[in-house]
């Protein structure tokens, strides 16, 4: 008898393989089944089956296969890919860039010595945290020099997190078009850059976001960041954005690198001065850093990326201005976390913002958005920046804790996941999101959910807000004071919290319950 039978006689029952969610096992038994229709005399299904094992190579290089499909054709929208690079040449067709690291900031107290003269602290003095093993120092630069007079004792000193490198030579032009430089360092912070060009002299060019509205004659660049975390300055081609003149050696960027979370130290963390100022005593930071932020999310960009395309960089509605708000990062005063815009009659608009850092935002930081918009609205209009509305909620609760639990450590992971709730600059470390918004209501249900359902707590009783809570729609909700009463085998404790810290969270996203157990 044949091995395999006649062409009339094959059976080949495509509606009896699966096409959809097929392991690999299901698939390879459907492959048996259909061997076993069409050669009836191969019976040797051992594993060290010459035939089988072909069988089984064939069976997975279609699971492979499959799956690599699955994967193009995922990659092919915004909505759907999970590969970095994929989303960053997605998002540059419509002419958006993902975000790259921001820098945390903090006030830093320069303690003087006794009978100092009058003297200055430079601008890009450099303080740190202290080293530890595994843990190198976090260093940060004073933003600008302040002046020390004789009768003060100490100097409050804004600083940012990151170090700056000066006049970086990246290269020599030859004149072509579309020339692009690496910077040596990484990751570098987003607009912290100055490029220069030597033709006779050094002159400063001007960056852009893209070469769309520059003349031949402009002296325009654009920075892109890529997924290695590494930098490109990219100039014009002659038509949109001049070319550099040839010359060697004639590129040079001044730059700051560093950002991300890292910056966000705690309060008194900051210890070390690293540059040499004379009639410094010693350094610290009372408040902990706030506003470091690392590379924009997947998520993040599936959410902005079309919402950039639809206001074509340009701030005619409400919309429009609250886009332009979230895509808006100084390196000087950082970023926003939330903003809500409001049409005020038929020609001007007023948008409240929420700095990443929490609290009100400074004149400086108004002024520069304000500065921002202004260039993006529509001829006779107006847009005016303002401080925000914050709604305190106060939240009292008892607690009665599960034998072997630390009352102080479950009241405090409590806390961490009430600010969690009600913080306004709260970010979610897994998408990179701040998911609260302005006019957001506070049920009573969402707070007792949160506190009944963290390990440790038998239950509980809210007894402040006594009810739902309704935030205006002009305003967002902030944490006003928590105080948690627990109950456990240790006794009675008591933890109020009015210092409205930003929580802490570890690096899977998730509230740290280590140690809660005693």
């Amino acid at each position: 008898m044949s091995v395999i039978t006649r062409d009339a006689q094959r059976v080949f029952p495509l509606q009896a393989v699966p096409y959809l969610d097929v392991s690999l096992d299901d698939l390879f038994h459907s492959m048996l089944a259909i061997k076993r229709a069409n050669c009836p005399t191969w019976t040797d299904e051992n594993t060290s089956d010459l035939g089988i094992q072909l069988l089984w190579m064939f069976v997975v290089q279609c699971v492979w296969l499959k799956a690599h499909l699955e994967r193009a054709k995922n990659d092919c929208y915004i909505g759907t890919t999970a590969d970095r690079e994929s989303m960053r040449r997605l998002c540059e067709l419509v002419d958006y860039q993902l975000g790259s690291a921001t820098a945390a900031s903090v006030v830093v107290s320069f303690t003087c010595e006794s009978g100092h003269p009058e003297f200055t602290i430079p601008a890009g003095t450099q303080v740190a945290t202290e080293e530890i093993e595994d843990q190198p120092a976090v260093i940060f630069e004073t933003a600008a020099a302040e002046l020390v007079l004789v009768t003060d004792d100490s100097a409050d000193v804004v600083c940012t997190h990151g170090e700056t490198v000066s006049q970086e030579v990246v290269g020599s032009s030859d004149g072509t078009t579309g020339q692009r430089y690496a910077l040596r360092h990484k990751p570098v912070i987003s607009q912290s850059e100055t490029v220069e060009v030597y033709a006779g002299a050094w002159e400063t060019w001007t960056r852009v976001a893209n070469f769309v509205d520059s003349e031949a004659t402009d002296k325009h660049y654009r920075v892109e960041f890529r997924e290695d975390k590494t930098s490109h300055v990219i100039f014009g081609d002659g038509v949109n954005g001049q070319i550099p003149c040839r010359g060697t050696n004639n590129v040079r960027v001044t730059y700051r690198k560093g950002g991300g979370v890292i910056g966000n130290v705690a309060a008194n963390a900051i210890t070390e001065l690293l540059s040499a100022v004379d009639y410094i005593d010693s350094v610290n930071n009372a408040a902990a850093a706030s506003g470091g932020t690392d590379r924009e999310t997947l998520d993040h960009a599936r959410m902005h990326a079309p919402a950039a395309l639809k206001s074509l960089d340009r701030a005619v509605t409400a919309e429009d201005i609250e886009s332009l708000c979230t895509d808006y990062t100084s390196s000087t005063y950082g970023g926003l976390a939330k903003s809500r815009a409001f049409i005020v009659g038929n020609y001007a608009a007023r948008v409240a913002i929420v700095p990443k850092s929490g609290g009100l935002p400074t004149a400086g930081l108004k002024s520069a958005l304000e500065t921002y918009l202004q260039e993006r609205r529509m001829i006779g209009t107006t847009i005016d920046v303002v401080d925000p509305q914050y709604y305190d909620i106060t939240i009292e609760a008892e607690l009665a804790i599960l034998p072997n639990y630390s009352l102080m450590t479950v009241c405090g992971v409590v806390r961490t996941r009430l600010v969690a709730f009600l913080s306004p600059t709260y970010q979610d470390p897994e998408t990179g999101l701040y998911p609260h918004e302005f006019g957001r209501n506070i049920y009573l249900s969402d707070i007792w959910s949160i506190i009944n359902n963290t390990p440790g707590v038998d239950y509980c009783r809210v007894t402040a807000p006594i009810g739902d809570t309704i935030v205006p729609n002009d305003q967002i909700a902030a944490v006003g004071a928590i105080v948690l009463n627990g109950r456990g085998e240790a006794g009675v404790v008591s933890f109020v919290d009015t210092t409205l810290e930003p929580p802490l969270f570890t690096g899977s996203g998730k509230t740290d319950t280590s140690g809660m157990a005693t």
